[in-house]
């Protein structure tokens, strides 16, 4: 989206026709002004550190003489680093419609749409990509021969209780980490709808 935020409420506030122009520009001035480019700002940010844990990961790894399992490693993260990039490009591509109050709502539904994206996400995907990660971790050492020779119901009852284990930390991790980041900035959002809406109302 390469128009700033200012020309898109300025345009929406024009297209606004449920709305009086002064409460409209009173409600941007003192809310609206840079809740959008603060998502923008904080999502950037929490994507790019990924980079930093991905190469830390890689380089430790590597030191305990776990190559392939440093290389895995880093290559999920890095792989999360774009899925996360494109999903920000398209969130960061929703057109002004009629109105900024739609601009807004739009821009909540799809940040609700990611939400539930990566909570499946994490709690399928993580266990299938983390469990091989434990498996190369774990080759080779006493607990693993150990845990071959185990018989077969016990070994799949025990992938399956670390596979919901891992679900469960994913997803509590996920929503602890969206809290942290993103909560002050979700409830602005909410809180700027819901007054466009009374104002729509009472107007």
């Amino acid at each position: 989206m390469e128009r700033s935020i200012e020309n898109i409420w300025k345009e929406g506030f024009e297209a606004e026709g449920n709305i009086s122009a002064p409460v409209v520009s009173d409600l941007y001035h003192k809310k609206s002004k840079l809740l959008i480019d603060k998502f923008r700002t904080a999502s950037k940010k929490d994507n790019i550190s990924i980079i930093p844990i991905a190469i830390m990961l890689l380089l430790g790894l590597i030191f305990l003489g776990k190559v392939y399992l440093g290389i895995y490693v880093s290559i999920l993260l890095f792989s999360m680093f774009f899925l996360n990039k494109r999903n920000l490009v398209k969130l960061n591509q929703i057109s002004l419609s009629s109105s900024t109050y739609q601009y807004l709502k739009d821009y909540q539904l799809r940040l609700k749409e990611m939400q539930k994206f990566y909570i499946g996400l994490l709690g399928i995907g993580l266990p299938i990509l983390v469990i091989p990660a434990y498996l190369m971790f774990f080759s080779g050492a006493p607990a693993m021969a150990a845990f071959k020779d185990l018989d077969l119901v016990v070994q799949i009852t025990g992938i399956l209780v670390v596979a919901l284990v891992l679900s469960g930390m994913g997803i509590l991790s996920y929503r602890l980490s969206t809290h942290l980041i993103y909560t002050k900035l979700l409830t602005r959002l909410d809180d700027i709808i819901a007054d466009m809406e009374e104002l729509m109302q009472n107007d």
